[in-house]
């Protein structure tokens, strides 16, 4: 026999794909209130409470038909 357990945990009520500032631990979901500068091979989120570099990610290459 299982037991379900129900948590009141504050991670329950936080979206899946949260960021957090390193800096300043601002946090806040993937769509949040961060800067996000889409260059063309590079996307970063910028924290906007400290500005620190939150993500910084390559962008790949699109892929071309053959």
């Amino acid at each position: 026999m299982s037991t379900h357990h129900t948590s009141t945990d504050d991670t329950n009520s936080r979206p899946k794909a949260v960021l957090f500032c390193p800096d300043c631990g601002h946090e806040s979901g993937l769509s949040g209130d961060w800067i996000v500068n889409e260059g063309p091979e590079r996307t970063t989120h910028t924290c906007p409470v400290c500005e620190a570099t939150v993500e910084d990610r390559h962008r790949p290459e699109p892929m071309l038909a053959p």
